[in-house]
């Protein structure tokens, strides 16, 4: 529930970038569609700095107990997290992954983003197996502003949910 700061939003047409903008603490963007009736866009979120933020000791003990069945992920934003290697799945390697993260051996992962976005309206088929997941928004210019069009931060390596999101 917390807005994520410094998250670069794009508006895409095909691999051209139309407009961007970096969200402020707020989380918010707007991007402005240019007026083609039917033209279809894709909305991108990133955010790829601070890696480690809100990874700890307490994110490789909770990934452990689910891996050993005696503390159960209660979200599919938890599985997402976990999968630091980006293989879609979590396992073992990805508390290797996470602790080399912690340890100062990775800067960042090298298979993943610091953060993953996803569609704030998808529904996951699997809660517990969420992968593939829509990362972008797909809209068409239909002469009407659009709102209410949101993405669910996750940061990868933090399944407890420490992160710092933003300045406040």
């Amino acid at each position: 529930d917390d807005p994520v700061e410094a998250v670069s939003v794009s508006l895409m047409k095909d691999t051209e970038t139309i407009y961007g903008m970096t969200t402020a603490d707020n989380g918010k963007y707007l991007l402005l569609v240019p007026e083609v009736d039917g033209q279809r866009y894709n909305i991108i979120p990133k955010r790829l700095d601070q890696p480690r933020n809100g990874v700890s000791t307490l994110d490789l003990v909770r990934i452990q107990k689910h891996l050993l069945g005696q503390d159960a992920f209660e979200s599919p934003y938890q599985y997402i997290a976990a999968d630091a290697n980006n293989n879609e799945q979590v396992s073992a390697i990805d508390l290797i992954e996470i602790r080399k993260l912690i340890l100062g051996i990775y800067v960042e992962f090298p298979n993943n983003l610091s953060w993953r976005f996803v569609d704030k309206n998808f529904q996951f088929a699997d809660l517990t197996h969420p992968w593939p997941f829509e990362e972008t928004i797909n809209i068409q210019y239909d002469g009407q502003s659009a709102s209410d069009l949101d993405f669910i931060g996750v940061k990868v390596g933090d399944v407890n949910n420490s992160v710092q999101a933003n300045a406040t």
